[in-house]
């Protein structure tokens, strides 16, 4: 039937829009848009050649039907197929292209459209597309009406949030103000957004613009008031490109395209201020601390070319190249050129002057004072100087060191630690050398030379641009290191084994005087003493056995030393003249120990007495009876010959040590430092004293044995006789005289008693 040959006809036609249709259910916007053409030549082969699908109501119909069913793949692409989520809860920059993508197709679509209607107008004959535009696409458009003014919400939103995240200062009021205002906004529309035949949505847009339209008043005044508080030229750069990067409402960024003459303005100032900081400072820059002067000039000048250059650069990237006024041009190139010149005339000079700092490298290594005759590292400080300036130059970057340099440069570390090296060898020489002591310094003076000579070829041949300073410091080291090892073994044997043995000598004591000052008898003290001198004679003999030895010792140890074939041999002169130094000084110590023994011997004995001195006694003597004489035991001339004695057995002591270099002889040959000792002055001025000692105090002992002369007539008068004459004169016998020389008797008694046992 009819009918049914209709329908067969209809579907097989609208089969070949399958393929085609599918997208719109299934895709999104920007894969529809790619199968537009394909849809519209299919749409136009149904409407030329089938029999019953190609009328005009039944074609608009089916344009009616894709419409709608894009108008519903859009819904659902700006939903994510969620159709009650909202469109609030989305990113805005996702969503606005979103919204974009679906304003596109509805262009596209009209497009694709207008394309095929006017390849069947160029077919006269054939049929065209005459169909209601108004019905297919009124609603579309009203669709993407709707869509455009979301774009303009959510551009607004995402403008505000952008603001809030750059922290501007100044902002958080507007920020509020904006919050606020969306908040209300939200609050009266509680219906979907998308549905574009809710009216209501128009009017609270509108009044959504206005109130926007008085906040972007304030911004734009928040704007201005930060582009008046700009210093440079190139903060207002940097402030302009963040708010075009930030402002998407087209009212803003017209506003910020009459910024760019404010910017220019600071610029030309700045030109003119650089222009007056170069011209007033060019001669004595300005230098960053530690930066030499070349590098110094050149980092100033390249800073001042940053100031007018860096401007100069953002122009063309922020403002449009018809806003750049030719002045500003002229005076940024002549202050450039300026510049630039500066930088390389400084460059220039200084390249000139690296030939002359590197003959410093040939310079000898150590050099000595012409004046104090010390050694110094002889490094030139225009090396390090040179090397610096290479250095921060290659740090500055865009400057091209000289080959020459870069060679100094590279080499940087190893001038470091020879000059390092150098400086440690010549302190640690300074060091070993100040250890020496004086009487060695003249027997050390040829090892002394042997080490100079191992620093001579610092001296003479080595410059810093040798191969072998390696070896060179490494055989100065244990040079060093040898003579050091001398000089500590040729202290430690005269600071212990012959010093400490002398001022041991020096001080033994000889004699032995009474312990607590308690008095001793004549035969103790010469038996005190002549034990005493006996064992420290013992002692000074192998005392002086061992400084000998030690002396001995210090001159094989310096012999053994091995010098370079070159330097003379250790004088034998000066050998000598060590070993007599310290026999003399042997000498002087035995002479000291003999000197203060005689001396404390005589304190002793011959202290003086006063007020403030109490000498206790020496020597314990009786004074008594011998018949009728009162007498001293022992005598006074029984002492003094004992005090000889003594004094003899002190001097007599170096009898038995031998003086030096005598081991060849016998014992009877040998020479003793006994006659040296014997002949001092000091010696024999103290032995007279010793030898006149108790004449001092014979007088005084006299006159106390005189004392008792008043006594004597009591053993020299015979008792019987003298009771006799008494009787004779008084024959009486009278009581009363008679009891007076009773009392005369007990008086003298008394008398006697009251007498010290001890004087």
């Amino acid at each position: 039937t009819e009918a049914s040959n209709e329908a067969k006809d209809n579907v097989q036609y609208l089969t070949t829009l399958e393929k085609f249709i599918e997208p719109l259910y299934n895709g999104t916007p920007l894969t529809i848009m790619d199968t537009l053409p394909a849809l519209m030549n299919s749409i136009k082969m149904i409407h030329t050649i089938a029999r019953y699908y190609n009328t005009s109501e039944r074609m608009t119909h089916l344009f009616m039907k894709i419409t709608n069913q894009m108008i519903s793949n859009c819904k659902q692409y700006l939903n994510d197929g969620k159709p009650g989520e909202k469109l609030w809860d989305k990113k805005p920059q996702e969503l606005i292209e979103r919204l974009e993508h679906c304003t596109k197709l509805n262009t596209a679509y009209y497009e694709n459209y207008n394309i095929t209607k006017e390849k069947l107008m160029t077919m006269p004959k054939g049929k065209q597309f005459d169909f209601s535009e108004s019905q297919i696409f009124g609603k579309f458009d009203n669709f993407c009406r709707r869509l455009l003014k979301l774009i303009d919400l959510f551009n607004t939103i995402q403008q505000f949030n952008s603001l809030e995240k750059h922290n501007l200062d100044g902002m958080q009021s507007l920020i509020k103000n904006f919050k606020d205002i969306i908040t209300e906004f939200k609050k009266n529309i509680s219906y979907d957004l998308l549905d574009f035949t809710d009216h209501d949505f128009d009017r609270k847009f509108v009044q959504f613009n206005v109130d926007i339209a008085h906040l972007e008043a304030e911004l734009q005044k928040f704007i201005d008031e930060k582009f008046d508080n700009v210093q440079t030229s190139e903060d207002a750069l940097v402030l302009l490109k963040k708010f075009q990067n930030i402002l998407v409402r087209e009212s803003l960024k017209n506003d910020l395209t009459n910024k760019n003459t404010l910017i220019f303005q600071k610029y030309g100032n700045e030109i003119k201020s650089i222009q007056n900081k170069y011209t007033s400072e060019n001669q004595n820059p300005p230098i960053q601390r530690n930066m030499p002067p070349v590098a110094g000039n050149i980092q100033w000048a390249r800073h001042l070319l940053q100031k007018v250059s860096g401007p100069m650069q953002n122009f063309s990237n922020i403002i449009p190249p018809q806003n750049n006024p030719g002045r500003f041009i002229r005076s940024h190139n002549k202050i450039a050129i300026t510049l630039t010149t500066f930088e390389y005339l400084f460059l220039q000079a200084w390249c000139n002057e690296i030939e002359k700092a590197k003959a410093g490298l040939q310079a000898t290594l150590i050099i000595r004072h012409p004046e104090n005759r010390k050694l110094y590292v002889n490094f030139d400080m225009e090396i390090m100087q040179l090397i610096r300036e290479a250095k921060c130059l290659d740090r500055l970057g865009g400057i091209e060191i000289p080959e020459s340099a870069k060679i100094v440069l590279l080499q940087e570390e190893k001038f470091k630690m020879y000059y390092n090296e150098l400086l440690y060898v010549l302190k640690e020489y300074d060091r070993v050398y100040n250890k020496i002591r004086p009487i060695t310094k003249a027997l050390l003076s040829p090892h002394l030379e042997d080490l100079e000579y191992k620093l001579r070829p610092g001296m003479v041949t080595l410059t810093w641009t040798s191969m072998n300073i390696d070896g060179y410091l490494h055989h100065v080291h244990s040079g060093l290191n040898k003579l050091e090892q001398l000089i500590i073994s040729i202290n430690d044997i005269v600071e212990n084994r012959v010093e400490n043995n002398l001022k041991s000598i020096s001080k033994v004591m000889l004699v032995r005087l009474p312990d607590d000052g308690k008095p001793v008898s004549l035969d103790d003290f010469v038996e005190m003493q002549e034990k005493a001198i006996s064992s420290k004679t013992e002692l000074l003999v192998s005392k002086n056995i061992e400084v000998e030895n030690a002396v001995d010792d210090l001159l094989a140890t310096i012999c053994a030393y091995q010098l370079d074939p070159h330097v003379e041999p250790i004088s034998d002169d000066e050998i000598r003249k060590l070993k007599k130094y310290y026999n003399w000084t042997m000498y002087q110590a035995l002479l000291h120990s003999t000197k203060n023994s005689l001396n404390a011997m005589k304190e002793r004995v011959c202290g003086k007495r006063g007020e403030n001195v109490n000498l206790k006694p020496f020597f314990v003597v009786e004074v008594k009876l011998d018949g009728q004489i009162v007498k001293m035991s022992p005598t006074l001339d029984e002492i003094q010959k004992s005090i000889n004695k003594a004094a003899i057995f002190v001097l007599r002591c170096s009898k038995f040590v031998f003086n030096w270099d005598q081991r060849s002889k016998s014992e009877e040959e040998k020479e003793s430092f006994y006659d040296m000792i014997a002949q001092d002055k000091e010696i024999v001025k103290v032995i007279l004293l010793l030898t006149g000692s108790i004449q001092g105090t014979r007088n005084q002992v006299n006159n106390y044995i005189e004392s008792f002369e008043k006594y004597k007539w009591l053993w020299n008068e015979d008792i019987e006789e003298a009771l006799a004459k008494y009787a004779k004169r008084n024959p009486n016998l009278d009581l009363a005289d008679y009891e007076e020389q009773l009392k005369k008797f007990v008086r003298v008694e008394e008398e006697v008693d009251r007498i010290d046992s001890t004087h």
